[in-house]
């Protein structure tokens, strides 16, 4: 009979001393060699295959899913003049042709920008919220909270970090000032703290479940944490 983890409630054999998701020792004893609180430094598992396997995995699918959407205008306007009549099926292929062309460059302009951006090292220096303003709508613009983390790099370069209302606030739940930290634009989480003792968890940077820091491989999706 499977016993739970009552750190995580992940089930284990009876014999298990250490829960193979969290970490949690069932018995006291110390945590193995790769389970516990990581010592301070940058982990060396940002090229372990199974990551790198999993980051291109991911890559393909939203490359693949930013392309399937290029044709949906055209074939939406296409549709909606047969079936109302309300539209000459040419004047539809030019619109819907102008929308999915918008929708190829956004494409390929992510696609072109995420392989441009760099990964960096940088200490956080100062986070602070400020409200913007969107679109006007009538005599009112709508009030954005933006989110602004600023960190400073060795070589003391800038780097901004700019989160808006209504986003997951990655970053700003994460980074503290006087955090020092690296940034991996091709992960889905991209921030990993130097001293990891600190952070209120290691998340996967696949999957981006939170784990806890005692924590070895992903409780979600079995991938490898940055330790």
């Amino acid at each position: 009979m499977p016993k739970y983890c009552p750190e995580c409630g992940t089930p284990t054999d009876e014999s298990t001393k250490f829960c193979p998701s969290c970490g949690k020792s069932f018995e006291g004893a110390a945590a193995p060699s790769g389970i516990g609180v990581p010592a301070p430094g940058f982990s060396a598992r940002v090229n372990d295959p199974e990551i790198l396997a999993a980051v291109k995995k991911n890559r393909k699918a939203a490359g693949v899913f930013a392309f399937i959407l290029v044709p949906i205008p055209i074939i939406g306007f296409v549709i909606y003049a047969l079936a109302s009549g309300a539209m000459e099926i040419g004047t539809a292929l030019l619109i819907g042709g102008i929308i999915s062309a918008v929708f190829l460059i956004f494409a390929l302009y992510g696609l072109i920008s995420s392989k441009a951006k760099k990964s960096y090292e940088a200490v956080v220096t100062e986070k602070k919220s400020c409200v913007t303003y969107g679109h006007k709508t009538g005599d009112t613009r709508e009030m954005i909270t933006e989110y602004r983390i600023t960190a400073k790099t060795p070589d003391g370069k800038t780097k901004k970090i700019v989160e808006r209302e209504g986003s997951p606030l990655i970053a700003w739940h994460y980074l503290e000032v006087g955090d020092r930290f690296k940034y991996h634009p091709n992960f889905n989480f991209r921030y990993e703290l130097y001293d990891k003792s600190k952070a209120p968890y290691i998340a996967c940077v696949s999957c981006g479940t939170k784990n806890p820091v005692i924590g070895d491989r992903c409780k979600k999706c079995g991938l490898p944490l940055l330790k």
